[in-house]
């Protein structure tokens, strides 16, 4: 197929597409352009990993024309399945992900009751408890939950926070860490989490800026374009989104992160091999492993917003 009928072919199926969530134009256009063809969808049977997804559904992304939103187009069911997730590499990295928890919370004012969505092992709600928060989460994978309840005695139940149930104006503050962009609704979660909300209360996001310089520059080698992202936020979308939904962005900010020389290394595998190996050999040999390294794009924003 030649590139000029490829190209074609995209765009009829990004203008298939249903509509914009933010917007509700059917005006939309592959984000990346070019001859690459996408590969084989993940079955949803593959065990979904925390630090870890497949790269792809990359040139299935769409903007929409009208209001910028990016967006991956999913059929009816996403292409993994969160309720099968279990990574014992990431309970490895406990310590490292508490620390890293504190810096985000550190946005919020401290005390009140606290649920974050999508807890998965509970480790900021572990940092929440240090900061003075009666803390509760949610988490759709069993071996997560199992594993919050079972190591640090949260009150984690296993589902959706519409499962949950909550009283409604019963929570100080509500936490989202990467979790809005593998939402494939995000405005009836929003919705939720207003209602659950007290008057006053805050929302804290962390999510990928895919407006951010980094983002622009590396197109569709980012890593933040993964086949478990939905929703691809810039500051300008995710403002409109909590506006429309009865929120009050009090301030949003990019945030970096600390780990251990060899995790950032781990994370080069999906991009190249050869770079990843020969990478690892001279990390290992000179011991630097476990050198804590923090780093911060300007490609990962932190947003707290207040229910008006």
């Amino acid at each position: 197929m030649s590139a000029i009928r490829e190209s074609s072919v995209a765009v009829a199926r990004a203008a298939a597409a249903p509509r914009c969530l933010l917007c509700g134009s059917e005006r939309r256009v592959p984000h990346f352009r070019g001859t690459a063809k996408p590969q084989p969808v993940s079955p949803v049977s593959e065990r979904y990993r925390i630090t870890h997804s497949d790269r792809h559904l990359v040139y299935r992304i769409v903007r929409c024309l009208q209001c910028g939103l990016v967006t991956l187009p999913v059929d009816e069911t996403p292409t993994v399945s969160y309720e099968d997730a279990a990574d014992p590499y990431y309970i490895q990295q406990a310590p490292e992900r508490i620390a890293n928890a504190h810096r985000l919370l550190s946005l919020l004012p401290s005390g009140g009751r606290l649920l974050e969505i999508g807890c998965a092992c509970g480790f900021l709600l572990v940092a929440a408890k240090e900061r003075g928060f009666d803390v509760q989460g949610v988490e759709m994978s069993a071996w997560a939950s199992a594993y919050a309840r079972d190591t640090y005695g949260l009150d984690v139940r296993t589902g959706t926070l519409e499962a949950a149930a909550l009283p409604a104006d019963s929570l100080d503050a509500v936490v989202l860490a990467d979790v809005i962009e593998h939402l494939t609704d995000p405005r009836s979660t929003l919705a939720e989490i207003r209602r659950v909300l007290k008057p006053g209360g805050r929302v804290l996001m962390l999510t990928p800026d895919v407006g951010s310089v980094v983002a622009r520059v590396a197109g569709p080698r980012w890593w933040g374009l993964l086949d478990d992202h939905y929703v691809y936020f810039s500051r300008a979308t995710l403002q409109r989104l909590l506006d429309e939904e009865g929120f009050a962005v009090e301030r949003t900010r990019s945030l970096g992160r600390a780990f251990p020389l060899g995790h950032w290394v781990f994370k080069l595998a999906p991009y190249s091999r050869v770079l990843h190996d020969a990478t690892a050999r001279a990390v290992r040999a000179v011991g630097a492993d476990q050198w804590q390294i923090s780093l911060n794009l300007g490609d990962q924003m932190a947003c707290v917003a207040q229910k008006k």
